[in-house]
């Protein structure tokens, strides 16, 4: 990360966990139901007409919509169909049997009507497919300011999500912007744990890389507003030494006092440790020195 050429921006951090997490394959028939559900809830709509329900999503990412084929194949034995050059429509007709498995659809009394909030998901592995389809659905992830974000168009599904989130020990806020239901996280070692669950192991270790020398950048600033603040404490000592110096008759002293306290005042500005190494003393040696000078000059006033 050293190499300015490597790092990478927000946006092509966030572009790389994407494409990392729709190129990840999904095993179990849970995961895949529970990946196609959160896609579905955060970017996708449904077409509901003449007794038959459809799906459509609208992506640039060529990983997604592979990882949508694959998925819906898997599921219900067909792929959808998808149209588009640079921005590609996936549609997926015929689709209730599929919307009631995802839990996108519910059934009750021969009615059809969309689930209100997430179904519970009962593996740590269909709740990482989810967290990781409502990312590639209308997900966000910014480095400057460690900000993760999930979009769905249902405060009931963000509600539902915020708790998904604090089951894997990821601490979410909620806000609403508009008509859109907003879940996020701005702790960067949490989001961190969250893209690992997701399995985007690269933007985990890039995100990683650039907090690391963020800490190391700060941690140099702290250091050297210390040093500077000691050198600022370190002249105003020089100065209030030379104050009351100037008030002594150096004839009068001894020549060990009268050699410290003329090279006291010579460089006001320079510590301990380097006057002391003009006279070939130790740090402490000179210190006493000065602390005897200062008793006299106290005595000379009570006098």
């Amino acid at each position: 990360m050293n190499d300015g050429q490597n790092k990478l921006t927000s946006k092509q951090l966030c572009v790389l966990a994407k494409e990392e997490l729709s190129e990840k394959p999904l095993f179990s028939r849970t995961e895949k139901l529970a990946f196609l559900s959160a896609l579905i809830f955060s970017s996708g709509s449904l077409i509901m007409g003449r007794g038959e329900v459809s799906v459509k999503m609208t992506t640039e990412s060529e990983a997604l919509v592979k990882a949508v084929c694959v998925c819906t194949e898997s599921v219900i034995g067909r792929a959808p169909v998808v149209s588009g050059n640079l921005r590609k429509d996936i549609e997926i007709p015929h689709a209730a049997s599929l919307l009631l498995d995802a839990c996108v659809l519910t059934e009750k009394d021969g009615e059809i009507a969309v689930y209100e909030g997430i179904a519970p998901l009962f593996t740590t592995q269909a709740a990482a497919a989810y967290v990781r389809g409502a990312f590639a659905g209308a997900g966000s992830l910014t480095s400057e300011k460690y900000h993760l974000e999930f979009t769905f168009g249902s405060r009931a599904i963000a509600d539902d999500f915020l708790k998904l989130l604090e089951q894997i020990s990821v601490h979410g806020k909620l806000a609403v912007r508009k008509e859109r239901a907003v879940v996020y996280v701005k702790d960067g070692e949490e989001i961190c744990d969250c893209l690992a669950l997701m399995g985007a192991g690269k933007a985990c270790l890039q995100l990683n890389a650039i907090m690391a020398e963020r800490h190391m950048s700060g941690e140099m600033n702290r250091k050297r507003n210390c040093d500077l603040y000691n050198i600022d404490k370190q002249i105003d000592a020089g100065l209030r030494q030379v104050a009351f110096l100037k008030e002594l008759n150096l004839d009068e002293l001894t020549w060990p006092l009268r050699e410290a306290a003329a090279l006291r005042m010579a460089h006001p500005e320079s510590s301990y440790e380097e006057l002391a190494a003009m006279l070939g003393i130790s740090k402490s040696g000179f210190k006493n020195r000065l602390k005897r000078l200062q008793a006299i000059y106290e005595t000379q006033n009570r006098e």
